[in-house]
């Protein structure tokens, strides 16, 4: 990934709009995203900012919680995302609705909203502390902010396989997988009352196809489209392997890990 901060905002908005047809893996973002809205406390009649809504796993259950009283807006910089989750919302009749708009800058007056969400987000802005720093100006004093990032991704088993094998995965420069640094970087962003806990969930899937399908709905998709045909066959063969751990009788029942963050304006 380059070093070149408008590049790398590029190669993101490429690859997501790529994603956003089959975004989700076994339900994974999903639960989570239900997570991040009950930690943080959304409430009827709040006004509600979703930074990097993706597919909507926060923004669709936060418009639920809100109710009709309430307000609830996401950001994507993704324009592929934004059309996906903007159709899904019309077709549910949910009033929340997504732009294109840069987590680094944010176009929202002070305190505008009550609550700032941000789920598995936060890893991708070139300038973590600008984005930070934007989510902490648009939210009102005493509002809260709610984030999530991956202590153990739901493809992690695949990592560990490819790494084994020798191929390349990236993450993003600002992955964050501790606990303590993602209550580090909160607090030097200004938040108070920081808490992280670590969410663990247990995620089915049919088989080993559909563990395969499903990590071509999220960015492990790059690295799989690497592989020429005997690589592919080579992976798979080692991920089953992985995987057999998992097993029961009604498929993998793999786990995914997620840091939840709450904080205080």
């Amino acid at each position: 990934m380059t070093d070149n901060p408008e590049a790398r905002k590029a190669q993101t908005v490429l690859q997501f709009s790529r994603l956003a047809p089959s975004y989700d893996f076994a339900g994974c973002f999903t639960h989570f995203g239900r997570r991040l809205v009950e930690a943080v406390g959304v409430e009827p009649g709040q006004r509600v900012l979703d930074v990097a809504s993706g597919r909507g796993a926060v923004l669709l259950p936060a418009a639920e919680r809100v109710g009709p009283s309430g307000h609830v807006e996401g950001i994507d910089l993704a324009q592929g995302m934004v059309a996906a989750v903007n159709a899904d919302a019309e077709r549910r009749g949910i009033a929340a609705r997504v732009r294109v708009m840069d987590a680094e800058h944010l176009d929202f007056p002070d305190a505008s909203f009550d609550r700032v969400l941000c789920g598995f987000g936060i890893m991708f802005p070139p300038d973590q502390a600008r984005a930070l720093s934007e989510m902490g100006r648009v939210l009102r004093p005493g509002g809260r902010l709610g984030l999530s990032t991956w202590r153990e991704a739901e493809s992690h088993d695949l990592g560990v396989v490819l790494s084994g094998m020798g191929q390349a995965t990236t993450r993003p420069p600002g992955w964050i997988t501790e606990p303590d640094v993602l209550s580090e970087l909160l607090t030097r962003a200004g938040f108070s009352a920081v808490r992280v806990v670590a969410d663990t969930h247990l995620f089915r899937h049919a088989d080993l196809e559909a563990y395969w399908q499903g990590a071509m709905g999220t960015g492990a998709r790059r690295s799989i489209e690497a592989l020429d045909t005997d690589q592919a066959v080579r992976v798979r063969a080692a991920l089953a392997e992985q995987l057999a751990r998992y097993q029961q009788a009604d498929g993998y029942h793999v786990p995914a890990t997620a840091l939840i963050a709450t904080a205080s304006r």
